[in-house]
This record gives C-alpha cells, sequence and structure tokens, in this order.
C-alpha cells in the first residue's frame, strides 16, 4: 500500500495524478459527520475495503472523475482520531484488526488517512445494516452469497500472494557487454507469501514471460507448457512447486526466500518497449492469477504490479 502519513504524501497524490483504484478512495472532509447515516457510511466502506483486498481511505480530498484535485480545509474539530476509531469498533461486527487512522493537518483541520488491512481470520466483515460489502469499481456494493462463502473460508483456506521485484525500487538500467546485442542477465525476483492463517502445504506457482525476452537462465524453476486456459507459444512459462515435506509449509509469519529468474532483453527493444508477465498461484481452495509489465526506456527498466495506478497491464 502506498504510504501516507504526511501533507506532503496527500499533495504528491494530486500532482502524480494517482487514480482511485481497488484499494484507493478518495472522499472530502465533510464525508466524516456525526449523523446516523454518515457514521453507517464511514463503516460501509471500511468493511468493503477489508472484505476485498484491503486499502486505503483517504479523507479531505476532492476529485473529478475519481483523479485527485485538490485537499479540502479538513474535517470539523470534533472529528478525531479516536472518535473515528470509536465508530467503527462500536458499529462493525466482528472488530476490524489491524486498522490504522493517520490524521494530518491541513489548511484549517485534520484530515485523515484509514489504512484497512485485508480480513482473514475474521472476514467477513459486517456493517451496520447487517449487510456485508465489497470494494468493485470505486464503490462500496453489497456482496453476493457465494462472495460471502468464499471470505469465510479465508480463515481455513491459504491465500497466497506472488510478489515481483527487480533492481533496487523495481527498476534496473540494461548492461551489455562490447558488441553484444543481449544484455547481461538481469534477475526477476519471484517472492510468494501467504495471507492467511492457514499454511499452505501444497502449491503451484507459474510464472509466464514475455518471448521477447532473451532465453532465461532459470534459478529455482522449471521450464512448463502453459497452465490450462492459456495458449501455446503466447508466453515462455516456468513452474515451481511446493510440497510439504520435503518443502516447508508456506505461513503467514514467515518471510520465505525469494525465488529468481535471469532474463536478457536485445538492444532492439530498448527504447519505448513493454514486455508482459503472468503470475499464477495455485493451492487447495484458492487461484490467484495477477499480471506485470516491465517498460523499457532508454535501457532503463520499470516494473509495474497488477495495482499499480500508473500502469494497467494488459491480459
Amino acid at each position: 500500500m502506498l504510504k501516507l502519513e504526511t501533507l506532503a504524501g496527500l499533495q504528491k497524490l494530486i500532482a502524480d495524478g494517482v487514480a482511485e483504484s481497488l484499494t484507493l478512495d478518495y472522499k472530502a472532509s465533510p464525508s466524516l459527520g456525526k449523523d446516523s447515516r454518515q457514521r453507517d457510511e464511514l463503516c460501509k466502506d471500511v468493511t468493503a475495503f477489508a472484505n476485498s483486498a484491503g486499502g486505503q481511505i483517504v479523507y479531505g480530498m476532492e476529485e473529478d472523475k475519481n483523479f485527485p484535485t485538490k485537499l479540502d480545509d479538513g474535517a470539523d474539530p470534533s472529528i478525531t482520531k479516536e472518535w473515528i476509531e470509536q465508530v467503527i469498533d462500536s458499529r462493525v461486527q466482528p472488530r476490524i484488526d489491524g486498522l490504522v487512522i493517520t490524521p494530518i493537518q491541513l489548511a484549517k483541520g485534520f484530515g485523515f488517512v484509514l489504512t484497512i488491512p485485508q480480513a482473514t481470520s475474521r472476514a467477513p466483515h459486517q456493517a451496520p445494516d447487517k449487510k456485508y460489502y465489497k470494494r468493485q469499481n470505486f464503490q462500496s456494493l453489497p456482496m453476493e452469497d457465494y462472495e460471502i462463502r468464499d471470505t469465510l473460508r479465508r480463515a481455513t483456506t491459504p491465500t497466497l500472494q506472488v510478489m515481483l521485484s527487480i533492481g533496487t525500487n523495481n527498476t534496473a538500467r540494461l548492461k551489455f557487454a562490447p558488441q553484444q546485442e543481449i544484455s547481461k542477465p538481469l534477475t526477476l525476483s519471484v517472492l510468494v507469501t501467504n495471507r492467511s492463517p492457514q499454511p499452505a502445504y501444497h502449491a503451484v506457482v507459474y510464472v509466464g514471460l514475455d518471448v521477447d525476452f532473451g532465453v532465461p537462465v532459470d534459478v529455482g524453476f522449471d521450464r512448463a507448457g502453459p497452465p490450462t486456459g492459456h495458449a501455446a507459444g503466447e508466453k515462455m512459462w516456468f513452474v515451481k512447486r511446493f510440497t510439504s515435506p520435503p518443502d516447508l509449509p508456506i505461513f503467514q509469519e514467515a518471510t520465505p526466500n525469494p525465488l529468481g529468474l535471469n532474463f536478457s532483453i536485445a538492444t532492439k527493444f530498448i527504447n519505448s518497449s513493454y514486455f508482459d508477465i503472468t503470475t499464477i498461484v495455485q493451492t487447495p481452495g484458492y487461484a490467484s492469477t495477477d499480471y506485470w509489465a516491465i517498460a523499457c526506456n532508454s535501457g532503463l527498466l520499470k516494473l509495474y504490479g497488477p495495482n499499480d495506478p500508473n500502469w494497467m497491464p494488459t491480459k
């Protein structure tokens, strides 16, 4: 999630044009009020984030067509961090663990950033109107019955996530040996984590690399055919299978060692090129697919993730 703790951090959202997304929402300060309707709306929005992927709500930000336009003057002085905590704790069932409320001084009062973790062991969370909400299309919408059942399974089913990274801060510079058309290898780090308290004893991770990458040297992966639903030839596929024993289970609390895939890029792609990457993780009762992209401009690589507001990878 974004690190939003200062006025400068909020101003940067405006300067960079960071749009609302599944995990980010902007609301003007008057949205925080003490009448029953406003308190219910606050709890509905918070539960929607918790029941979905988690995220952040920024109070004190005006927006236009989902893009931030300016900061307002701040909430009424009677609205405090403690008041917000009390409203959410008393009106949401069960209580949301790990909620962080950060007050930020604006022109005349405080804005607030609510950082909401994805609910796991206590999912789903019920709003004051006895309904369960999800985050979808920038709105808090009622969950369908099957979605509530899926969320209930978070406590008993591993929820695995694949995270990719390259270089420093997900940027890296291509390097070429003299008279070579293919860059020196770079490493794409692959980290598999578990967001559920239920350990994963068996898992399969696929990484599909754009066919325009140079032939990689795999580290910890095996070459594979395309997974179900993916055509042959659209990606170079690599697979890693976890089975405990002999592998260790994938625990929520653990920080596993990342795996790696080494890749190279030809000189003809060093300007204004984009490379698609697909990650798939499967464990009994759960599967997830994410789409990533690496942009290459003047030999500088930048990795963009599936929830990065500055880039929406193509499927």
